[in-house]
């Protein structure tokens, strides 16, 4: 059997890297020579040390640094990488994978655009919910301080030990993989919060009824014997966190038809109805770009977001008493 190329072997981890902070590890790679920490780099990865290069993903470096300190900011930042980091991903792979096979270079960036755009949706799923969320959150500073050794770590193993690189990214993939769903989720409907509340003058505000709730909503509702024929269903397009106990973020409905809200949601071919008057409700907050629900449960500090375009926080107090 032939030896894997280390090559291929740094690809994953450097993929990852660059999706959690993709100027940092490009810095970190193109500094590499001129420090003499690895004056040799696998593939084209030499072409990074070029000064023009490195000045400009360190100006890139300071201004995602900084735009991070502002949740608003750091979300719209993030929004537009959904688009470049994976494209980053595969030209990284292009320069790793450099004198490789075609079908070999081909694959290789193929992957490196897909683990680059997964890592990044979970950083920026995590990040929107330390904003989004209820609890108390660690210092923005400090998680930035974290995410930066996280990917000096990866990219110093990667380059020093390719083979133990690639085993503790293949551990961390597993040990996350049933959380990445969740988080990349969050990060979806952030984004979503955020277009809505720009088009907001454009769009009808309240609740919707009629056509415009989803068919897969009133079939839920009617399989589940909450919705009678004579019944008008009023809804809102929603997300939920910890709805069911556990650590998990849903997208859905909030559905008013009669008796308590209830929400609604399907995923992996599962329908969920989670009657919600079996929460109490802590607060009901007005952020501008997003409404949030508060809610108390035995243990946990579930909430709902709904869209600017929604319900009023009137209507809302209505449904959900304090």
């Amino acid at each position: 059997m032939l030896p894997i190329a280390p090559e291929i072997l740094i690809l994953p981890p450097l993929a990852i890297a660059a999706g959690i902070d993709l100027y940092l590890t490009l810095l970190l790679i193109g500094a590499a020579p001129t420090l003499g920490l690895w004056p040799e780099l696998p593939g084209a990865l030499g072409d990074l040390d070029s000064p023009s290069v490195l000045i400009t993903v360190g100006v890139f470096y300071l201004l995602e640094f900084t735009a991070e300190r502002f949740p608003t900011v750091a979300l719209a930042w993030n929004a537009f990488h959904a688009i470049i980091r994976p494209v980053s991903g595969a030209l990284l792979a292009l320069l790793i994978l450099d004198g490789q096979p075609l079908l070999v270079v081909l694959t290789g960036a193929a992957i490196g655009g897909v683990l680059t755009s997964a890592a990044h949706g979970m950083r920026s799923g995590a990040s929107v919910l330390r904003w989004l969320g209820t609890g108390v959150a660690p210092s923005i500073l400090l998680v930035s301080l974290a995410e930066d050794v996280l990917v000096a770590g990866l990219v110093s193993l990667a380059l020093d030990l390719p083979p133990v690189a690639l085993g503790v990214t293949a551990v961390a993939g597993l040990l996350l993989i049933r959380t990445m769903p969740s988080l990349v989720r969050a990060f979806g409907f952030a984004v979503w919060l955020a277009v809505v509340y720009l088009t907001r003058p454009l769009r009808p505000r309240g609740w919707v009824g009629g056509d415009e709730i989803p068919a897969w909503v009133v079939q839920i509702l009617e399989d589940q014997d909450l919705l009678a024929p004579e019944d008008a269903p009023r809804g809102t397009r929603a997300a939920g966190w910890m709805l069911q106990g556990r650590r998990n973020f849903q997208i859905g409905w909030v559905v008013v038809c009669g008796g308590s809200p209830v929400f609604v949601s399907r995923r992996r071919g599962s329908n969920i109805c989670i009657d919600l008057g079996m929460f109490r409700v802590d607060a009901l907050l007005d952020e501008g770009l997003y409404r949030r629900i508060d809610l108390i449960s035995a243990g946990s500090a579930p909430f709902l977001l709904l869209g600017s375009q929604g319900p009023s926080t009137g209507s809302l107090r209505a449904e959900f008493p304090a």
